[in-house]
């Protein structure tokens, strides 16, 4: 498939995709060589794989929407910290072998969420304390929060104690950043989104949702109930985010 990316823009990202893929890597290498040992299953390293080709696509998809927008900028200490939140993500996917604990501790995946989605304070914080936010920092923070509740979604659903449609809400953030940048590949209107005290919010509860439902801390009768109550929410937040970003509203 030949690649959408402008052939500017493609060779910038490909420049600095490299040594982000680099710093990815080492953590993630030796995370996946841990699990093995720990679980006595080469299998779940299918998993990790699955994981570890959501983690580069959020790579990948912040690198080009920071270039494309304001060129290239220097790595910082925050962006290196969110990089090792997709390792995080990347290790979760061995969950999706044999449901949360993959022959592993009971705690894992949530454990292993948990690291990937609370670091979402650590590297904002990190980032405001050394004045140094960037348009790479928030468009590789805000594709990690997608993917992480992505494979979060998917690890529920495989283990039963999400509902089916609950996929949804992991792809919400996927599908809408890609759907914003080929609306703006093709030159259409795009607005940015306006201020709204709901967003956070529901943001916020789809991580603590996900989190129970990939960690023994709720019956799974509970789990499916709030799973299903979120996959209204969320579908209706991003409906009308879309709405907003299209100009339709």
């Amino acid at each position: 498939m030949a690649s959408t990316e402008p052939a500017g823009t493609a060779a910038r990202v490909d420049a600095r995709w490299r040594p982000l893929v680099g710093l990815w890597a080492i953590p993630t290498v030796a995370g996946a060589a841990t699990i093995t040992a720990q679980s006595g299953a080469r299998g779940v390293l299918i998993g990790v794989a699955a994981g570890c080709v959501v983690a580069l696509a959020a790579i990948r998809a912040a690198l080009v929407d920071a270039e494309s927008r304001v060129g290239s900028e220097p790595l910082t200490a925050a962006t290196a910290l969110t990089v090792a939140r997709a390792s995080a993500l990347a290790l979760l996917g061995a969950s999706l072998v044999a449901g949360p604990s993959a022959g592993l501790h009971p705690w894992f995946a949530g454990a292993t969420f948990a690291v990937a989605a609370a670091g979402d304070a650590v590297d904002g914080a990190v980032a405001r304390a050394r004045d140094a936010v960037t348009a790479l920092g928030g468009s590789l923070d805000a594709e990690v929060d997608g993917a992480t509740v992505l494979v979060g979604a998917t690890v529920a659903v495989a283990a039963g104690t999400a509902i089916t449609p609950f996929l949804a809400v992991g792809l919400a953030r996927p599908l809408f950043s890609w759907a914003r940048r080929r609306r703006r590949r093709r030159g259409r209107p795009t607005h940015d989104l306006r201020p709204s005290r709901l967003r956070r919010p529901v943001g916020a509860v789809t991580m603590v949702a996900t989190w129970l439902a990939v960690s023994p801390v709720v019956s799974t009768e509970t789990s499916r109930l709030l799973t299903a109550v979120l996959t209204v929410l969320v579908t209706a937040s991003f409906a009308r985010d879309w709405l907003v970003v299209s100009g339709r509203l």
